[in-house]
């Protein structure tokens, strides 16, 4: 999404926190736009002269929140998270809006494959990662958790060594660029 008041672009990576910062730097007219068609809608200036950044989440816990999701296709009704494992091809399959984005990374980067956002902030440090932006935008107001998908356990807790191997596979790409590991360090 294009923000003109804060003179950024954020790229919105479904299951990062989107919705949240939503609240604060606007809604977009088209939601979980890659930065490629973000940049060819915003015109050469603003995509030069804007800060643009997004989100990431560990494969793993994000496949979990996907499965979880309280809003849009909700596939936990109709199969187990063994099943959707398995389904799930892409990194925003069950998405209100899919795009066959393999990885997350590919929000992020030209056709080439090069990154071209100033910032790619974590989910796993969401408020420490916002306030980065925050401040970079002269934004004084933290980050609400306004979409909180409460779960009963923690992620590693669905995987089977078959499942957390698919996502290894699968997810290959994001887990090496953003030096992601199944268990995080504490």
């Amino acid at each position: 999404m294009i923000s003109d008041v804060y003179k950024c672009i954020f790229v919105e990576v479904p299951k990062t926190g989107s919705t949240s910062i939503r609240t604060i730097i606007g809604n977009p007219r088209k939601p979980h736009m890659n930065i490629w068609q973000i940049a060819n809608e915003a015109g050469e200036k603003k995509f030069f002269t804007y800060f643009k950044f997004g989100f990431v989440r560990n494969p793993w816990d994000r496949a979990v929140s996907l499965y979880e999701r309280k809003e849009g296709l909700q596939l936990r009704d109709k199969m187990s998270f063994d099943e959707f494992v398995g389904w799930m091809k892409y990194a925003s399959s069950t998405c209100l809006h899919p795009v066959p984005h393999r990885y997350q990374l590919d929000w992020f980067v030209d056709p080439h494959g090069n990154v071209i956002v100033d910032f790619i902030g974590k989910f796993e440090n969401l408020d420490a990662d916002w306030r980065k932006v925050a401040g970079r935008l002269g934004i004084d107001k933290p980050l609400p958790h306004a979409n909180p998908n409460p779960r009963k356990k923690h992620y590693t807790e669905y995987y089977n060594d078959t499942t957390r191997k698919i996502i290894a596979d699968r997810f290959a790409e994001d887990i090496e660029f953003f030096g992601y590991e199944f268990y995080p360090e504490k």
